[in-house]
């Protein structure tokens, strides 16, 4: 890492203090060798305190943020890695054990075919080869040819030191994009990346003819150009580029510049390859511009809608109208904020006249039922909808302009997503199921008929899903009901308070969904229980779930999650020494806060790359994302309402000692050292005050935090995946059993 020469040279000058803990943290190791590991110890600094708003903020762990103390950071965490791994070392026989479960559980009995798209003279698809790697394929329709194998994904990662991720072919079919991100090297993990164009000639073979740098997303336009997004320093998309191939990106024309802060940019196309979309959104309000996808480059915009806040909406095309989803509000010519969100809804629009003044209603639901999304074709409308939280998918006939519910297995109780549905003229459509003890079925409906046709199952080794048992409760807070969802084996008696693992997210307005999770498979075949909490701020019942539960409302997401704790306690379906709480990035802020609030009603807890330093990060606009998500957590720069409010349940801020007879839950976090969207020092902070001031510096009390400095902030996919699993069920199995006595 050569990069890192200057900063630790400047660490060495600015920092010394700090830096001779380094021999601090190998001393230590070296004792811990002859006894018990010793979790290390971080520098505390006080220092000054900030003052916002009149309140003292003291942070005698800001120094973990600085950039120029990124060598010191680095030695802290590295002795909290070594720490973990002697605190873990007892578990690596269970650890090997769960990795070979959850491997065989992948085992897929009968794959589904792969998804076909038929464009000009081709058919294009992609398969697994021999050693599973994934080769993008196209056959003639029709006539002499055979199987043409455009790209190796695993030959292209090998030659350019990149792993694909997306690849389109152009509308003429003569050149394939393939936008990908560095493997290696001090850009791995970073979320834009390298868009490598080839031609393609008529036998398939490819040729490669220029690269573009620091792509986030992309798609042909007419002739020779490509359209693409591009991050600013602050991981936004905030640019939408024009390229003509041959021509230096240097001379690259900017068709789109948004300057708002909140505002996340990307390009698409509709379906009917019509129109390119520009949207220009928020976390809760949309602004979408549109252009002829024939038309020349660089193209004039037409605006549909301008900004609201409150309001969304997501355009496609068909035939001589655009078919829009939008929450929009009766009114047309209001602008103000909208507090209280309103149902989503269906309109059209005519080609010509695509601005809001001209959409009028083509689908509304009834109360109770929600729109979640839409899929647009030649023939038919497809709406993936729920009612009461449960998944329901309608098929509305745009000849008849009759709408028909498609017949859902499991009683409606499973997660139904679309599968890719490329394919414009056509009446069949894909769509994924799963359920918390079925790992995947794909299934091919005919939309005319509304019959199944074909059906694909992946199968879990040694998973009898009718040996399970999925069971919906609702946990009363105030006047509202919070459901969640149970998941144990059938010879489990929830009576006896087996070991029971809830988890958590509630953000963003992202539902947690009652879906197969490869990591719970060694937890529900040794007797354990999983509760899902679907909590405010997520998007399980509809928008107005997702406002209650964010902004100044974001304490009833913690709320919401102890109650659901305390009604498994009440109940005697838990117990305090074998319940444990989960939570990811967001999911980890509720955990952690709930740690704060009631550490009395957990055993264990397992936090993967937390948010857990809102205020922090809230308060520093040159932070990655802040400006983005101001909608999500508010602005306490601006405003003390939105300060109090986040400083009321910030794991950070309200840690505080235990009384001397407490006990407290052994907790496991996680952090990706290449994270860009929680940054290893948040949880680095969190971990280092609880030592210190948390109650996690007495003897029993069990912190393991494993920073994995080449990861960024989503699982690796395979066996990293599977051993970030097995690390946590792990954990979790060990302490359950400690405080057991087994």
């Amino acid at each position: 890492m050569a990069w890192l020469a200057p900063v630790l040279s400047l660490c060495r000058r600015q920092c010394v203090p700090a830096c001779r803990r380094a021999r601090h943290y190998s001393l230590r190791s070296v004792l811990s060798r002859f006894g018990a590991p010793v979790p290390p110890t971080a520098p505390a600094e006080p220092g000054p305190a900030a003052e916002w708003h009149g309140f003292a903020r003291p942070d005698e762990y800001a120094w973990m943020q600085d950039p120029r103390r990124a060598a010191c950071l680095r030695e802290y965490l590295d002795a909290e890695r070594r720490y973990a791994d002697r605190a873990m070392r007892p578990t690596l026989r269970l650890q090997r054990a769960l990795q070979k479960e959850m491997s065989r559980a992948t085992e897929v009995d009968r794959p589904p075919p792969p998804v076909e798209t038929r464009s000009g003279d081709h058919v294009y698809y992609v398969r697994s080869g021999a050693d599973e790697a994934q080769l993008y394929c196209r056959r003639p329709v029709s006539g002499p040819g055979g199987e043409q194998v455009l790209l190796d994904a695993a030959a292209f990662a090998e030659a350019h030191g990149h792993d694909l991720q997306t690849l389109l072919v152009s509308d003429d079919h003569s050149a394939i994009g393939c936008l990908a991100t560095r493997r290696d090297g001090a850009h791995a993990g970073t979320e834009s990346g390298s868009l490598f164009l080839f031609s393609l000639s008529e036998d398939g073979a490819t040729e490669l003819q220029q690269t573009l740098e620091g792509v986030f997303s992309f798609v042909f336009g007419p002739g020779n150009t490509v359209y693409y997004t591009v991050l600013n320093g602050k991981l936004r998309a905030h640019k939408v580029r024009c390229h003509r191939a041959g021509q230096p990106q240097s001379q690259d024309v900017d068709i789109y510049t948004e300057r708002d802060d909140e505002c996340f940019v990307d390009i698409t196309r509709t379906k009917d390859k019509r129109f390119h979309v520009v949207n220009s959104s928020t976390l809760d309000s949309s602004e979408v511009r549109v252009f002829s996808a024939d038309g020349a480059a660089p193209p004039g915009l037409q605006l549909l809608r301008p900004r609201q806040r409150g309001v969304e909406y997501f355009v496609d095309h068909h035939g001589n109208e655009f078919v829009i989803l939008t929450n929009s509000p009766p009114d047309d010519s209001a602008r103000a904020p909208v507090a209280c969100p309103l149902p989503f809804r269906l309109v059209r629009a005519p080609s010509s006249r695509p601005a809001s003044e001209s959409w009028t209603d083509m689908l509304h639901m009834p109360d109770g039922q929600r729109i979640e999304d839409v899929e647009i074709f030649r023939d038919y409308i497809m709406v993936s909808a729920k009612r009461h939280g449960r998944p329901e998918v309608i098929i509305h006939n745009r000849s008849s302009r009759e709408n028909s519910r498609l017949p859902l297995p499991h009683s409606s109780g499973c997660v139904v997503r679309p599968e890719p549905n490329p394919q414009f003229d056509t009446s069949v459509v894909r769509l994924a199921l799963s359920t918390p003890v079925h790992m995947g079925t794909v299934l091919e409906y005919d939309m005319g008929t509304l019959r199944q046709t074909r059906s694909w199952g992946a199968t879990s080794l040694r998973i009898d899903a009718a040996s399970y048992v999925v069971r919906h409760e609702r946990v009363p807070v105030a006047q509202l009901q919070v459901p969640l969802t149970l998941v144990h084996h059938e010879s489990v008696d929830l009576s006896t308070a087996p070991p029971t693992l809830v988890r958590v997210y509630g953000a963003y307005g992202v539902s947690l969904e009652p879906e197969f999770r490869l990591e719970d498979v060694p937890l529900l075949r040794r007797g354990w229980a999983i509760a899902l909490a679907h909590v405010r701020g997520g998007g399980e019942l509809g928008r107005e779930w997702y406002a209650a539960g964010r902004g100044r409302n974001k304490i009833n997401t913690v709320t919401d999650l102890l109650s659901c704790a305390r009604l498994l306690l009440d109940r005697g379906w838990a117990a305090p020494e074998r319940l444990a709480v989960t939570g990811v990035s967001a999911g980890g802020l509720a955990a952690g806060a709930a740690l704060n609030m009631a550490p009395e009603c957990f055993r264990a807890a397992t936090l993967h790359v937390p948010f857990l330093d809102p205020l922090t990060a809230m308060l520093s606009p040159d932070l990655p994302l802040t400006g983005v998500e101001t909608a999500e957590w508010g602005d306490p720069r601006a405003s003390a309402a939105d300060y109090a409010a986040i400083r009321a349940y910030a794991p950070y801020d309200c840690i505080v000692g235990p009384a001397a007879t407490a006990r407290r839950p052994a907790v496991l976090v996680t952090a990706g050292g290449r994270d860009q969207r929680v940054a290893a020092w948040q949880p680095a902070k969190w971990v280092a005050r609880m030592r210190s001031r948390g109650g996690y510096s007495t003897p029993g009390a069990r912190l393991v935090f494993v920073p994995r400095m080449d990861e960024g902030h989503f699982h690796s996919d395979g066996a990293g995946s599977i051993g970030a699993h097995s690390l946590r069920n792990a954990f979790l199995i060990a302490e359950v059993a400690a405080r057991e006595g087994r």
